[in-house]
């Protein structure tokens, strides 16, 4: 009975790390490594035209992010990792428009 036991949590193990690691971060630490990487591009401000961000929402692709006369679209692409932890993600950003 022991050598059954033994032998099923050794296939059950196996089975599981052969797996590729899904863990991620809970939504808020996701959303704040996110906006953190966003925030710190220096092609964000420059299309904000330098001016402090009024508001940010979040859109089917990424973020929108706006100043008092410019916007901004910020598309965020997840890419899942073979390690546990977060994904790394890659920022693209839009061109700004400003009125």
């Amino acid at each position: 009975m022991k050598f059954r036991s033994a032998l099923a949590v050794g296939l059950i193990a196996a089975g599981t790390l052969s797996q590729p690691a899904q863990a991620a971060l809970s939504g808020y630490w996701e959303s704040s490594k996110v906006l953190h990487a966003i925030l710190g591009r220096n092609e964000v401000a420059d299309a904000l035209r330098q001016q402090p961000i009024s508001s940010i929402e979040t859109t089917r692709s990424g973020y929108r992010l706006k100043s008092r006369d410019c916007t901004v679209d910020v598309t965020v692409e997840r890419q899942n990792t073979r390690r546990p932890g977060p994904g790394n993600m890659k920022i693209m950003v839009g061109n700004g428009r400003c009125r």
